[in-house]
Parts: structure tokens; C-alpha cells; sequence
């Protein structure tokens, strides 16, 4: 039998990876693209970042993958289309997976759960506990909302977030579990922030990875999303947040961000740090509090305000799903995570209630946590309203700001510029900078967990269109890419129009690239690959069995064989 080459095409020592033998590939069932159906529908979070609300249509099922609001908006406006949902299913609605708990992806539940009251809902259980204080508060915020401007009715009430957490059924990380007849679901670690899960959906017609929001770096409060190539889906939704750049090192920002805090303490001033009272806040408390501990800075007090204090409570109350290392200081030290005693080595970190706002307008120098992160509410734009005007202090912000937000507008401002914070225009006069302590993957990240997954197709959500777009054009080689529309249903199964057979082919082809690592001693040279190489086709056919190959160079490539027991 005639021997064809198997092109070794990149070398990158960087992705060696190890393979799980009890890994899920690919779905057995053979097919052709076509040869099934399965719908996808971005009611919100398509091109955009905000209301993450996805119907998946696949096997006979409909399944809602998120439903979250956009926070910097009000009323209708706020919401993802759930009349759309209405008119794409009617009253069948089967399953609702959550990714995590951000308001991004959640705050439409109780609406979803008004119109769908016995559909099926899950989510990992410290998204459940945090999901409780986050639509508790939502509810408080709109009720606030509706006092003050008699225009503004509650898009819902205490009972239906009390349905909602009577409904949603918590599971665990890691595991295949079967919510509905026919349909398998797993949740993925996704680094993002604690309990977010990228949820791996398998069915006799077709598999389905979700990404939620993913981060790859490891935070203080969430281990870095290991690689999933053990679920190779026929269609990946993939977030694209940061598509479009490429994060610095995370430890110089902690860095950066704690001596700049002690410069700003150190001149007499006070630091406001707007923060996500969900995972952000907990992550700058511990930067912080390390930083003190480990001598990098000086020690100062901690002012923590806003919901961030009930889910640093939350977290207290959920530390086995924390980080071994934390969990182990927690034990070792027997501090409390956030709130410690009284030490000479830590700082004071101290609860804030509203009667004891007025206080920190004092002179003497401190740092204040506050949500919301991109001031858009809460306490933190009470104290920027003062802060701002004094040169002495600082405003960081440290996550990402939407376009039409107050942060993103600080950001672009110089000093001196007028900013309007909730109906009340102020003259910025303090320090105002930018960390990147993301929690989300960049685009080399996202690339490399596409690379791992090996879909046949991505659909890219949750982004602006220009992320969106660069990120695409780094995937477009070895994948069928399409940026989704909100409103707009895709057939992901099907070859799209514009893409030719030839496209298809080459984009086929470069899905059987491997990556793997390049050794030399003195005895010669070791090439190493991924065992998922093993499982392929071509492998079988034209290597299995072999123990010699042959190598040869034409041009740049180095194409390899197997060598036949005739052949010298």
C-alpha cells in the first residue's frame, strides 16, 4: 500500500499538552455537515457586551444558555429579547444552563422563569449562593429606582427571585450529568470568576461547548480554566471580550497597583478603587492584604462598601471552592478570607454601612473598595463625586468599562474635564489610571482553548464588533468562524454560502495539525506529540504499526512517513 506524507506544519514548545485517556472526543455518530439540524439564537450579548442570552436548538430541545441583563441600562432596554424567544419556541422551552452568576448573564432570569415556570434550570452551586445576593440587591436597586422616579417600574419583584432560587438546581464541577431525556451536561471549571462553569453539551445530534466567560491565568480567588481537549464540539460559543488584545503580566499589575495605592497614602491622599462586587473586589482585597503581609508596601486601612461585603461573607462561606494555596492560609492562619483580626502585620479591613459613609471624606489617607466597577452605581459613585475633585487622590479602575459607561468616559477625560455621575457634574481633578487585573482570556488564550477543543465551528459572542472581528481573523484558517447577530439565527451545521469547498477543505485540512515539542541531545532527536495525534485517522492508516519513519525537507517543511519493512 502506497504511503502518504503526514505534514509536520508547527513546532510551538509552548503547547505541549497531556491527554486525558478517559477524555470525551468528538461524538461517535458520523455525519455531514447538513445531515442534521441545529439552531443557534443570540437574544442579547451578540456583538455586544451585556445581556448574555443564547438559544441553543438542538436534538428536539431548546435550550437557553444565560440570561442576563445589560447593567448599565434601564427598563426594557436592559433586556435581552425574550418576545423573540417567545416567537422562535412558543412554550417550549426545556432547559436553562447558567454559566456564573454576573447580573451579565443572570439578571433576566426572573423574567424567564415568569414566562417559562416549569422549565428545568442549572448552575454550580457557588453561583446559586452568589446569585441569591445579586438579584436580592438588583430587586433593592430598582425598588430604590422606582421610589425616586415614579416613571420606573421594577422589571421584578422579591418573589420572583425568590422563584428563581427555588427553582435552580445546583450540580457539580466536572461531571456528565442528564438534566433532560436525551441531552448530557457538563460543567467546566472556567477560571473566570468562582463557580463559572464553560458548559459542554452532548446529544445524539451534535455537541455544544459554551464558553460562558473564561480566564486561563490564575486569579487569587479562581484557578486558571485547565484545557478542555477532551470535549472536541462540533460548535464552540466563544466569548471575545478581549479578542482584540493581549493582557500584561498579571503579577506586574498586582504589582503596579498596589505601589501605586501606597504612593497616593503616602502624599496624604485617599485611593478609591470602583470594583465588581462579585470576584474583582475580592481579588484587589488580597493583592492588598499579600502585598502588606509580604512587606511590598506599607500598611494602611481598608475600607470595603457595597454589596462586595455580603459576597466576601459568601465566600467565607464557600472557601472549599477556592484555590488550594488560599484555602490552606485560611486554615494555617485562621483568619477569616477577607475580614482578619487585629495583627501588626495586617491591615484593618473594615465593613463600611451607610451611616459611615460621610466618615471617609476625612483627611487622614486610606483606601476604599467599592462597587460599581465601572461607576455606574452604587457607593462608589457617592465617593467619586468627592474624591474626584481633590488632586491628592486617586481613582483606579481595574476591570473592563463598558462603551457607554461612566468609567469608560473617566478614562478618556483629561484633568480638569467635567464628568457627569448620575445627573451630578463634577470637575475631575485626582489621579485617574487603569490596571488590567482581567478575569477574561485574551485573544492568544481564547485561540489556545479553540486550538484544544477543536471545534468545526465557532460562533463568537460577547464582545464589541471590533474584538469580534480581529479575533475572527485569528481563527479563520483552521475554522468555520461566524460572528453572531442579535436576533439572527445561524444553522452552524451548515456550510455558510460564502464559504467554497475549496475554503472548506484547506480550513478541514488545518484541523489536523498537532502541536508538540522538538528535542536534541547528543544520541539525536526526539519529536513528542499530544496523544490526541493517536486518535486520528491518518494516523491509523499510514503510521500504526510502524516502529522507523523517513524525513525529508521540501522548503521550510519537514514531511514525515512511515517507513515500510521493503523500503530502506
Amino acid at each position: 500500500m502506497p504511503l502518504s506524507p503526514l505534514r509536520i506544519s508547527e513546532i510551538l514548545l509552548s503547547l505541549l499538552t497531556t491527554f486525558s485517556s478517559e477524555g470525551y472526543n468528538r461524538h461517535t455518530v458520523s455525519y455531514e455537515r447538513g445531515d442534521y439540524q441545529m439552531q443557534f439564537t443570540a437574544l442579547g450579548g451578540a456583538a455586544e457586551v451585556g445581556a448574555s442570552c443564547m438559544l441553543l436548538q438542538i436534538a428536539g430541545k431548546n435550550i437557553l444558555l444565560d440570561a442576563g441583563i445589560r447593567v448599565n441600562r434601564r427598563g426594557d432596554e436592559s433586556l435581552p429579547d425574550l418576545n423573540k424567544l417567545e416567537e422562535i419556541i412558543g412554550d417550549d422551552l426545556h432547559l436553562v444552563l447558567i454559566s456564573h452568576a454576573h447580573l451579565d448573564h443572570t439578571g433576566a432570569l426572573p423574567l424567564v422563569l415568569k414566562r417559562y415556570p416549569t422549565v428545568k434550570v442549572y448552575c454550580t452551586l457557588p453561583t446559586k449562593r452568589i446569585l441569591e445576593i445579586l438579584l436580592e440587591d438588583t430587586v433593592k436597586i430598582m425598588e430604590q429606582e422606582a421610589e425616586e422616579d415614579k416613571s420606573e417600574v421594577p422589571l421584578y419583584n422579591r418573589e420572583m427571585v425568590e422563584r428563581v432560587l427555588w427553582v435552580l438546581q445546583d450540580t457539580p464541577f466536572s461531571r456528565w450529568f442528564q438534566p433532560i431525556e436525551g441531552v448530557e451536561v457538563y460543567f467546566h471549571p472556567a477560571g473566570h470568576v468562582m463557580g463559572a462553569a464553560c458548559i459542554f453539551i452532548k446529544t445524539a445530534e451534535g455537541t455544544v461547548a459554551y464558553s460562558g466567560d473564561i480566564a486561563t491565568v490564575a486569579q487569587r480567588t479562581a484557578s486558571g480554566m485547565e484545557k478542555a481537549d477532551f470535549f472536541q464540539p462540533d460548535l464552540l460559543i466563544l466569548e471575545s471580550t478581549y479578542g482584540d488584545g493581549v493582557h500584561a503580566n498579571r503579577k506586574t499589575e498586582e504589582q503596579r497597583l498596589a505601589q501605586a495605592i501606597a504612593q497616593v497614602i503616602e502624599r496624604g491622599g485617599t485611593v478609591l478603587v470602583p470594583s465588581f462586587a462579585f470576584g474583582r473586589a475580592q481579588e484587589i482585597i488580597l493583592i492588598l492584604k499579600s502585598s502588606i503581609l509580604s512587606g511590598v508596601i506599607p500598611k494602611f486601612p481598608i475600607f470595603v462598601d457595597g454589596m462586595v461585603r455580603a459576597i466576601c461573607d459568601a465566600y467565607t462561606d464557600l472557601v472549599e471552592y477556592l484555590p488550594e494555596k488560599l484555602r490552606n492560609w485560611v486554615k494555617n492562619s485562621r483568619q477569616l478570607v477577607f475580614w482578619n483580626r487585629p495583627s501588626k502585620n495586617l491591615p484593618e479591613v473594615t465593613k463600611l454601612v451607610p451611616t459611615e459613609r460621610i466618615m471617609m471624606f476625612n483627611p487622614k489617607p486610606k483606601c476604599i473598595i467599592s462597587s460599581s466597577g465601572m461607576l455606574s452605581g452604587g457607593p462608589s459613585v457617592y465617593y467619586a463625586r468627592v474624591l474626584a475633585t481633590d488632586p491628592k487622590n486617586a481613582i483606579f479602575l481595574t476591570g473592563y468599562q463598558d462603551e457607554e459607561s461612566p468609567g469608560r468616559r473617566l478614562m478618556e477625560l483629561q484633568t480638569g474635564d467635567p464628568l457627569v455621575l448620575e445627573d451630578k457634574e463634577i470637575t475631575v481633578e485626582c489621579e485617574v489610571n487603569k490596571y488590567n487585573l482581567s478575569a477574561h482570556a485574551d485573544q492568544i488564550q481564547l485561540c489556545q482553548q479553540v486550538s484544544y477543543m477543536n471545534p468545526k465551528t465557532v460562533i463568537l459572542v460577547h464582545g464589541e464588533w471590533h474584538a469580534i472581528q480581529t479575533l475572527r481573523r485569528k481563527l479563520v484558517l483552521k475554522h468555520i468562524v461566524l460572528p453572531a447577530q442579535n436576533g439572527e439565527t445561524i444553522e452552524p451545521t451548515r456550510q455558510p454560502e460564502w464559504i467554497s469547498d475549496y475554503t472548506l477543505q484547506k480550513i478541514e485540512a488545518e484541523q489536523l495539525t498537532f502541536y508538540g515539542t522538538l528535542e536534541t541531545n547528543d544520541e539525536g532527536i526526539t519529536f513528542r506529540f499530544d496523544k490526541t495525534l493517536l486518535n486520528s485517522a491518518q494516523w491509523k492508516q499510514f503510521f500504526e504499526g510502524y516502529t522507523e519513519v523517513k524525513a525529508k525537507f521540501m522548503g521550510k517543511w519537514l514531511h514525515v512517513r512511515g517507513l515500510g519493512p521493503d523500503e530502506g
